[in-house]
């Protein structure tokens, strides 16, 4: 039997001058709105995803990416966000070890990529719309839309503009695999879908999309990749095999996608707070129901007109449906019937209703009826047909048989396009929508990103078709083009206004007060309280208090404004409102004991409160690095709380339990812990124990001058080891030359040996390193007391006195330089304003009695 000879029909989908000059006016456009992103810092979701991620700056091993979520918690955790993202971490660890912590670099990587994002949307939509008018309609609204700007302007946005980029480089490269069916193109679709899996899990329906695609297209489908002098019949066949093999390819990696995702990777056990998505937490079913029906709605209104934009939609900045006469019921009731509109006009149920179309007749009997031996559709089951198509040709081609992916027929662009449009807006969509599962918010604007592809593809469509119905009346065009440069330019100004909200914290979460009050207002009274604010701080919190009285946070941060104004009284209670709202943050028991220790007469309390917040597991919590460092300081402070009352044997207690309850602790903090075991447990003359303390620190921290100088301190109280330790000194001075606390306590241990000279000159270098510091300066004026240079020492008191003017002891020590230099008149007024400072200070007032002062007075 003779065996057909096929060949290959072109597949090259070349780009006209003017589809170049479109493809590049869109990205510059988007590259241009974004430029003043790039002056922009971390700021809000930044800070945890970046500066306080270990995976990001390199403190954790590259092989911990595959472990933790997208936040640096380990995915076995109970408070772990569960948002596996290994890709979009990975770009942030290669932004570090590029630019370290410059957010320049991080925000022009996001800018570049919403460039790359618009030039891929130019590019789908070619594959779709009919109409170049339409194609760049749809790319220039992608480019400018205001609703992209927390992606892009946002860091952590950049998972939605990594997955993006991945979805449709999937989509395309899976349409060029079904003109050619070639393996190559389908693998590498497939790669494509699951790298936008591991950017953001949304991206999870890539595969999704790209079946549907080949089940509705015409695409490979008239034609196959070779054109054939043999069997029509055999050659649809084979055509249709290859698909069904290419569906079930994509639709076995989608399961195994899936699998792997649900089952094999940890899931988050921790449920999502009642502040975040307070709608997953109604009790009642139609207030769920009704609310979570209204939410893409919400979200298509962003797409529609974006001009209220908030950082955070979390609370009650969408209100619940609670009645069927909600006026928004008719709003969700319109939405999902133009839905459904759309999917009907588009699909083939409209027309099966209507006469059959008898080109589509000739496409499917031409292939039987020549089988049978006829030559013609002009009558065939009592049918009439008016096409005539003849089987005289040796190759038979239908109307639509070369569909390029560049360039689609107008008459399957209009049934294709409008279903495939709703499948991108749709599709990537569902995921985040609350209608499958309950995610950890209620409405997110980055989220919004990959779906507003599919809305600029509709608007494209639309603007087309428009355009093409006036195709003979300029004046009809030009209106147009006015409208669509008018929209342009109105969600230009936009986005570029918007940009300038999210360049710092104040700003983004002013801008958000009217939207979300009680988010905004208590974020900003944080923002403000680090910034020195705290009246205008302490008035956010309470406003924000009373817009939502059982938020922690708020009840924190405003006893911290009260902390840092030292109204001692004021913050306990608002950390005993904070730990009683939420019993596991740690930080609000470590700040509580804090205060109260700073009251005096509350020390017993204070141990008990820091013994609480370091013993806290932290269940649930969902920054686990700031619990964990929050119970680390509890350890600590507790140990110098037992330390100063003499209790040295508990502080060493807690101490060891801190090194057990603490397993990952990063390194350096653990070498602190036995640096301060080692001391205590020098001071309780356990030398051999201080000492292998002292080593585990200096293996940990190696590089820390301050493990050497804490080490040879330790040498130091065994006399018989003067030598060992002075040359740990050493070490430390040639580890940290411009460490001040390297050259001061060497100084001490000089001290101790009676060799002044030799320590002068360590506590003039420390002071020269610190010069604004009060101890190191007062130190020098001690050094050169001791060596009776009594004329310099003054110099150094009173240096030290204006360091810190309102210190009793800073006044006293000038008073005590003056009075052994004769000066008595000054000297008296020195301990006077050290009594004026301090009314009980006992040094001043035995100076003044040693000298007679009040007899010389009555005198």
């Amino acid at each position: 039997m003779h065996t057909p000879k096929c060949r290959r029909p072109s597949m090259s989908p070349t780009l006209s001058h003017k589809d170049l000059a479109g493809l590049a006016g869109c990205s510059a456009l988007a590259f241009v709105l974004y430029l003043n992103t790039l002056n922009a810092g971390f700021v809000y979701d930044d800070r945890r995803a970046i500066l306080a991620n270990g995976d990001v700056t390199g403190a954790h091993p590259l092989v911990n990416l595959l472990r933790n979520d997208f936040w640096g918690t380990p995915l076995v955790d109970s408070g772990s966000h569960g948002s596996w993202r290994p890709l979009c971490v990975l770009s942030f660890r290669l932004n570090f070890l590029v630019g370290g912590m410059t957010p320049m670099g991080y925000h022009l990587v996001n800018v570049m990529l919403h460039c790359v994002a618009t030039w891929l949307v130019f590019l789908v939509a070619r594959t779709l719309l009919p109409s170049r008018m339409g194609v760049l309609a749809a790319g220039a609204l992608f480019a400018v839309h205001p609703a992209h700007t927390e992606a892009v302007a946002g860091l952590v946005g950049r998972a939605d503009l990594a997955a993006c980029v991945c979805y449709l480089l999937a989509y395309l490269s899976y349409r060029r695999h079904m003109i050619n069916r070639e393996w190559g193109s389908l693998m590498l679709t497939i790669v494509l879908a699951l790298a936008a899996l591991l950017c953001k899990e949304t991206a999870i329906t890539a595969l999704l999309l790209c079946g549907l695609c080949d089940v509705l297209s015409p695409v490979g489908r008239e034609n196959s990749d070779k054109v054939c002098d043999g069997s029509f019949s055999g050659l649809a066949s084979f055509n249709f095999q290859r698909r069904i093999r290419s569906l079930s390819i994509l639709g076995f990696t989608l399961v195994c996608a899936l699998y792997c995702r649900l089952s094999l990777l940890p899931r988050p056990s921790a449920a999502f707070s009642a502040s975040d998505n307070p709608t997953a937490h109604e009790s009642c079913f139609w207030t769920r129901t009704l609310t979570f029906l209204y939410l893409p709605v919400a979200n298509f209104g962003i797409l529609l007109w974006p001009q209220e934009l908030s950082f955070d939609w979390g609370m009650e900045a969408v209100p619940r449906i609670r009645t069927l006469w909600d006026a928004r019921n008719i709003l969700t009731a319109g939405f999902y019937g133009s839905l459904i509109a759309i999917l009907w006009k588009g699909s083939g149920l409209r027309r099966a209703a209507s006469p059959m179309d008898f080109a589509e007749v000739a496409n499917i009997s031409l292939p039987l009826l020549r089988r049978l031996g006829g030559n013609s559709c002009h009558t065939w089951l009592g049918l009439t047909c008016a096409c005539h198509h003849q089987l005289s040709a040796p190759s038979f081609r239908s109307a639509s048989a070369i569909f390029s992916s560049s360039s689609p027929s107008k008459s399957t662009s209009w049934t294709v396009a409008p279903i495939l449009g709703t499948a991108f807006l749709v599709l990537p969509f569902l995921p985040a929508s609350n209608l499958l599962f309950y995610v950890g918010f209620v409405m997110a604007e980055r989220v919004l990103y990959l779906p507003s592809v599919g809305y600029c593809l509709l608007f494209g469509l639309g603007f087309g078709h428009l355009w093409q119905r006036v195709n003979s009346s300029r004046r009809s065009r030009l209106m147009l083009l006015c409208g669509l440069a008018l929209l342009l330019g109105i969600h230009g100004v936009r986005t570029c206004r918007r940009n300038l909200d999210w360049r710092d914290e104040e700003q983004l979460f002013r801008s958000a007060i009217t939207i979300n009050p009680p988010k905004a207002l208590g974020n900003l009274g944080s923002v403000l309280s680090a910034q020195g604010k705290y009246e205008e701080a302490e008035l956010a919190l309470r406003m924000a208090l009373g817009h939502r009285p059982t938020m922690a946070d708020a009840h924190f941060n405003l006893g911290v404004v009260h902390q840092k104004q030292l109204n001692f009284s004021s913050a306990v209670p608002c950390f005993r409102r904070a730990i009683e709202l939420r019993p596991q943050l740690a930080v609000a028991y470590l700040n509580l004991g804090t205060s109260l220790i700073s009251l005096g007469d509350h020390r017993q309390e204070a141990i008990s409160v820091l013994r609480t917040g370091a013993r806290l597991e932290g269940n649930g919590v969902r920054d686990r690095g700031a619990h964990v460092e929050a119970r680390y300081t509890c350890y600590l402070q507790l140990s110098v709380l037992y330390r100063s009352e003499g209790r040295l044997q508990d502080a060493a207690a807690a101490l060891r339990e801190s090194l057990k309850a603490l397993p990952l602790l990063p390194q350096k903090q653990r070498a602190v812990l036995h640096l301060r075991l080692g001391e205590i447990l020098a001071e309780l003359q356990d030398w051999n124990e201080a000492e292998h303390q002292q080593r585990l620190a200096l293996q940990l921290q190696p590089e820390q001058g301050a493990a050497y100088v804490t080490y040879g301190q330790t040498l130091a109280r065994n006399g018989s080891r003067l030598a060992e330790a002075e040359s740990w000194f050493k070490r430390a001075l040639q580890l940290a030359p411009l460490e001040p606390s390297s050259h001061h306590h060497y100084a001490d241990f000089l001290e101790q040996q009676e060799r002044h000279d030799e320590a002068l000159s360590l506590r003039l270098r420390a002071a020269a390193l610190a010069p604004q510091d009060y101890t190191l300066q007062s130190c020098v004026a001690d050094a050169l007391r001791l060596l009776n240079r009594l004329a310099e020492a003054e110099l150094w008191y009173r240096k030290a006195v204006t360091l810190q003017p309102l210190a009793a002891h800073a006044h006293a020590n000038l008073g005590a330089i003056l009075q052994m230099r004769g000066l008595r008149k000054e000297a008296v007024a020195c301990y006077q304003k050290a009594l004026e400072l301090q009314p009980g200070h006992a040094i001043s007032r035995a100076n003044l009695a040693r000298m007679n002062v009040h007899k010389d007075e009555n005198e």
